[in-house]
């Protein structure tokens, strides 16, 4: 198995992607700002999030996580922002610039969590008095 295997990186990356695809759908909801009768949608990240929280407590407690967590939990749902204009659209361009700026935070948090790991392995490579 390789050290990027590892149940830390999978989860990193894992969550990079499924923050990736929550950009993609916010982009999609800010272009169909004016289509009328669009609803936005979004990721619902709850079962992805209550799988990540079991595969890491199973991994603390000295059990081997069953299975890694996956994007694939994660579900797509309308998701209809503050106000909905007369023609039906549901998109508030406010509500997903803030959107978008929360994953993008999470994004760059993720990647600094990935570079940190990365770190500790070079760190652990060099050995003593390298």
């Amino acid at each position: 198995m390789s050290l990027l295997d590892q149940p830390y990186f999978a989860a990193l990356r894992a969550r990079l992607d499924l923050l990736s695809q929550r950009q993609k759908l916010i982009s999609e909801n800010v272009a169909n700002a004016s289509t009328p009768g669009y609803v936005p949608r979004d990721i619902d990240t709850s079962q992805f999030d209550r799988a990540l929280a079991s595969a890491m407590q199973r991994r603390a407690s000295g059990m081997s996580p069953a299975s890694s967590v996956s994007t694939s939990l994660a579900r797509i749902v309308k998701s209809p922002d503050t106000e909905t204009t007369l023609d039906g659209n549901a998109v508030e361009l406010e509500d997903q610039v803030l959107k978008a700026a929360q994953t993008r935070q999470a994004y760059e948090t993720s990647v600094a969590l990935y570079q940190k790991g990365l770190a500790l392995i070079r760190l652990a490579a060099r050995g003593p008095g390298q």
